[in-house]
């Protein structure tokens, strides 16, 4: 069922490739891999995705992280692909799907029920799942909360919220909802305008420059369009609401019974230099991890919290080897 559903899509999705109006991509990517845009029907509109491969068989979801989009993986799905479609979603209020109604904000635990929703829509007995940072965590929290409903989890620099200071997450709540509020009254308003040189930038600082300024287009192309007032000039597409979401830490025995029901074959790849899941609690997580799950397998490799898609050279062989060693098709 979740093949003729799949076929269905493709069949009426906007064609092979995503046309961008931004003159931001100067190589050539998956010239030998068919690539289709497609939409899901959500309540609220829909959710885009890019589907690699051909669409006859079950697809592995490809989920990004906070503010990014489905091109995170622009560089690295070439490079793993195989014998099953890819299909890289950008969240709702990312890249080119649908905003969630005024008047709301979003919410960390709406991401888990958003891959239920794909499992189900799809008709799929088990989901295979390939994510980074807020997509891992929300990959985390739904093969925990259905551990018999995941064929196999990989995981990109994040598992779980890391354990921030409570006295300084406290502080920022007053602030993150008030600027939550004036960001309702501005839905319908463009947002500042650079010049593509200038989106660059920003999106590398931004991050803090965990994406390179090479690696910053890949994202561009579904995270940007021009401005009305002057074609050489854009924005960032994505909904401003994104940026004022409350990222609450958990209570850690809630947090440590969820880890302990994770059973799939799990791959976790940390990036040295990324300062995420660094913390003696992350640590303490994945030792459990270790402990309980004999399908858990964990890696470190140098890079920054986006090393799959700035050094994707580095990540592809161990999902490789990830996917032999547990027999499982990618």
């Amino acid at each position: 069922m979740a093949k003729r559903l799949l076929s269905r899509l493709i069949l009426n999705s906007n064609g092979t490739t995503l046309k961008s109006p931004l003159p931001i991509l100067s190589k050539k990517l998956h010239t030998q891999i068919p690539v289709k845009e497609i939409q899901i029907p959500v309540k609220f509109g829909h959710m885009s995705g890019k589907l690699w491969g051909s669409g006859d068989k079950q697809p592995i979801l490809a989920l990004h992280g906070w503010q990014d989009n489905a091109g995170t993986w622009d560089p690295l799905i070439p490079m793993i692909i195989k014998d099953r479609p890819i299909l890289a979603l950008d969240f709702p209020g990312h890249g080119l799907s649908s905003w969630i109604p005024p008047g709301m904000l979003y919410y960390q635990w709406e991401l888990p029920r958003v891959i239920l929703y794909l499992k189900e829509y799809f008709k799929m007995e088990k989901v295979s799942l390939m994510s980074h940072s807020m997509g891992a965590i929300a990959s985390m929290r739904f093969a925990t909360v259905f551990p018999d409903d995941v064929e196999f989890f990989i995981a990109i620099d994040s598992l779980i919220y890391d354990d921030y200071d409570l006295n300084s997450v406290v502080n920022r709540i007053s602030k993150t909802l008030r600027k939550g509020l004036i960001a309702q009254t501005r839905l319908d308003q463009e947002p500042p305008a650079y010049t593509m040189e200038e989106m660059i930038k920003i999106w590398h600082l931004g991050t803090r420059k965990s994406v390179s300024m090479e690696s910053v287009p890949h994202l561009l192309k579904r995270g940007a369009k021009q401005t009305k007032s002057d074609p050489s000039k854009y924005y960032f597409s994505r909904d401003s609401r994104l940026k004022y979401t409350l990222f609450n830490p958990e209570d850690r025995k809630f947090v440590e019974a969820l880890v302990k029901r994770l059973k799939c074959p799990t791959l976790y790849v940390k990036a040295i230099d990324s300062p995420y899941s660094a913390d003696p609690y992350s640590i303490e997580m994945r030792e459990i991890l270790e402990q309980i799950n004999d399908k858990y397998e964990f890696h470190f490799v140098p890079g920054t919290h986006h090393v799959h898609l700035n050094n994707p050279e580095l990540v592809a062989p161990l999902i490789k080897n990830f996917v032999q060693k547990h027999n499982l098709s990618i």
